[in-house]
């Protein structure tokens, strides 16, 4: 990547969309910044620790500004220190009804997130997507990383 302009706000909620080799293909995950450098990463996942079942994973972690495959990271929301915990609780009950995937699984959890007042978005999650999904492709093909604020939520 050129030129690498990703930064976290303390209690931001992100949106991150990592490459994953595919033309138009992203990996979806929230990821909540504790600090600069450290926060906790929400995702869904279908690889080898996993027995190749779709499944929710969070966890603690630092470095995500330096992630060589991170794309964007569109902020969505920020969120009271004592919203922490109850995010984790309520992001692990969404649903993993077929058909699901990281993306499918995001927008699955926007929408709760939006109909429990946890964030505010001002259109459908599909829009919000739709949003981050143009940034990861404008970025990828520049060769960029970068922070945005999500025109459709009011973070």
């Amino acid at each position: 990547m050129s030129d690498t302009s990703i930064s976290f706000e303390e209690n931001g909620v992100y949106i991150l969309l990592t490459d994953v080799g595919e033309p138009i293909q992203f990996h979806w995950g929230l990821y909540l910044a504790l600090s600069e450098e450290h926060g906790r990463v929400f995702h869904f996942v279908n690889n080898i620790n996993t027995n190749h079942e779709w499944k929710f994973d969070s966890h603690l972690t630092t470095g995500i500004p330096n992630l060589k495959f991170l794309l964007v990271a569109l902020k969505i929301a920020v969120m009271d220190r004592d919203l922490h915990e109850p995010l984790l609780t309520r992001l692990e009950a969404v649903s993993a009804t077929p058909p699901i995937s990281c993306r499918i699984w995001l927008m699955r959890s926007l929408e709760g997130l939006d109909n429990e007042g946890y964030i505010k978005l001002s259109a459908t999650s599909k829009d919000v997507v739709g949003e981050g999904e143009m940034f990861a492709i404008e970025n990828k093909l520049s060769k960029n990383q970068t922070t945005k604020q999500s025109s459709l939520s009011s973070a």
